[in-house]
């Protein structure tokens, strides 16, 4: 399934895919990976809104949203159900795209800590998804236009209705939108 959300052409030649961006380009956009994650579960979403456009994308398996207040609106909506996790984007890799913009791949992992004592034991891998962001240079510094997280599995322990379960796992493909 990984493919139908990989940018075209993420496959290319590695000549191709290793040329048009620089080692500090890749990184900016490497750090924009980490730095949403670490803005959600810190709860700063000043600092979130500083590293997105204001025509930001989300496309997320909780909803998709246009335009960086909506983008962030659904983010803080979902607050009460992740209390306790910890989000980490793993493998990443970054490529230019040829209109001058780039996009990172990664998976997206959930991680609850924390004690509980009628749950399972922590931590558990509370469920993984994979992660497409895109970026573009505004007044020198890169940000992120777009973040889809797609092909979600949660950890069975987590009370979703099996419908809810089902649309996670979709891809942003055949995800209606929300």
């Amino acid at each position: 399934m990984i493919s139908t959300i990989l940018p075209s052409g993420y496959f290319a030649p590695l000549e191709k895919v290793q040329t048009g961006l620089g080692a500090d380009d890749q990184l900016a956009c490497l750090n924009l990976v980490a730095r949403f994650e670490w803005c959600f579960d810190s709860r700063d979403f000043d600092a979130l809104r500083e590293m997105l456009t204001e025509d930001f994308v989300l496309d997320h398996v909780w909803g998709y949203r246009e335009g960086r207040e909506a983008a962030i609106a659904l983010l803080r909506e979902k607050l009460p159900i992740n209390d306790g996790l910890r989000h980490a984007s793993l493998n990443p890799t970054v490529h230019a795209e040829q209109d001058g913009t780039a996009t990172a791949l990664s998976y997206l992992l959930g991680v609850l800590v924390g004690e509980d004592g009628d749950g399972p034991q922590r931590p558990i891998i509370a469920g993984e998804g994979l992660r497409v962001d895109r970026f573009r240079k505004e007044d020198g510094l890169w940000r992120m236009t777009a973040c889809t997280v797609d092909q979600m599995w949660v950890h069975s322990s987590f009370p979703i209705p099996d419908a809810e379960r089902a649309h996670y796992r979709l891809d942003a493909a055949s995800r209606p939108r929300i």
